[in-house]
């Protein structure tokens, strides 16, 4: 049987200027850019209190979502790591995939 290549992000980790409005936001309103591709991806609309309720924690769940939705291989250390050490790079290649998708 043949079985499907997991993928992984298709944005690079460290593109963060690929897109510099994506970079701006993500470093000056975080909870808003993130809290819209957050319900993007939960297929629904953001609400004010998406925006209002904004952790740093949902950034390491979101990026558990997009990697079940778009069949990537999960990798929890490095996702915990990145998140910890890198949330704005993170954040900036999960708006981008989820745009790109």
């Amino acid at each position: 049987p043949s079985h499907a290549k997991m993928t992984d992000f298709d944005n690079g980790m460290f593109a963060c200027f690929d897109d510099i409005m994506v970079c701006l936001m993500v470093w000056f309103v975080p909870c808003y850019i993130s809290s819209q591709k957050k319900a993007l991806l939960d297929e629904r609309e953001c609400h004010f209190c998406d925006c209002c309720c904004y952790t740093y924690q949902l950034t390491w769940w979101t990026r558990q979502q997009i990697r079940a939705k778009y069949g990537m291989e999960f990798n929890f250390i490095m996702d915990c790591v990145f998140v910890t050490f890198l949330t704005p790079c993170v954040e900036c290649q999960q708006v981008r995939e989820i745009d790109d998708r």
